[in-house]
């Protein structure tokens, strides 16, 4: 599978979705089935924006800013929009049972998605702040192939650490363990974020045969990554290179969605 040159100009056509009091724009690009691409922080960077039209090319992709309601995306900056985050009704950053109202957000956008593409389902990546929100979304029968990229929250701070925590509650949990429902999840093996006991969690839940587990070896990360330590596969990590690991890794994560939501596939 050939992608084409990459470009990291924000998609063109944007709408306003709202649900309850939440509302927040959603960027859309691509035709066939859709999918849901959740950012990670520091937000709509650059590497998200190349993914993004990487996967507009096979996909309906619909990108909502989960910072913003602005016709434009919110602006990347770390520090400004990881103390909005902390602060935040939406996302409850810290919890281990409870991911916050966004999520409830993120189920409807996925349904409408759904109901105006139709098809055997909808796909969802979360990666970071959002890796677990994929996990959540795997709940609704419209949700055939979820995808979580180095799921990070609940976040762990010192003296409390929480590194297999899912942010699902009890009741949640039973009904993902009861599911059906393969989960593709990706890592890097030495990231600091995402650790081997958030993995564990998941596959202790869902079990091996639904598990689709892709674990990075740190030396195929991005040599120029903004980033301290490896952690952001698909985006900041990646390396543009027909032959680099974390390429292959999004070649996987395309076959993983067309297989559940192409009829053909």
């Amino acid at each position: 599978m050939q992608l084409d040159q990459a470009r990291t100009d924000p998609f063109k056509h944007r709408m306003l979705f709202k649900h309850g009091a939440i509302s927040h724009s959603v960027f859309v690009s691509g035709s066939g089935p859709g999918v849901i691409l959740m950012h990670e922080l520091p937000g709509m960077t650059p590497e998200f924006w190349r993914l993004a039209n990487w996967l507009s090319e096979h996909f309906t992709v619909w990108a909502p800013d989960l910072f913003g309601k602005e016709e434009t995306p919110t602006k990347p900056d770390r520090r400004k929009l990881l103390f909005r985050v902390c602060i935040s009704r939406e996302i409850h950053l810290f919890s281990t049972n409870d991911p916050g109202p966004i999520t409830q957000w993120l189920r409807a956008l996925s349904r409408k998605l759904h109901d105006q593409i139709g098809g055997s389902g909808v796909g969802v990546i979360g990666m970071c702040m959002t890796g677990n929100f994929s996990l959540t979304l795997a709940l609704d029968p419209w949700v055939t192939a979820p995808v979580t990229s180095q799921p990070a929250l609940p976040a762990s701070i010192p003296f409390r650490r929480v590194d297999g925590a899912l942010q699902l509650s009890e009741g949640d949990r039973a009904l993902l363990a009861e599911k059906d429902i393969d989960i593709m999840a990706l890592r890097f093996q030495g990231d600091a974020l995402c650790t081997a006991a958030r993995f564990a969690a998941i596959r202790k839940l869902v079990g091996d045969r639904r598990f689709h587990s892709h674990v990075v070896d740190d030396r195929h990360r991005a040599p120029n990554s903004p980033l301290k330590f490896p952690h952001s596969v698909l985006t900041a990590d990646l390396v543009d290179e027909d032959n680099s690991e974390t390429k292959k890794k999004l070649i996987e994560v395309i076959k993983f969605l067309s297989a559940r939501l192409l009829p053909s596939a």
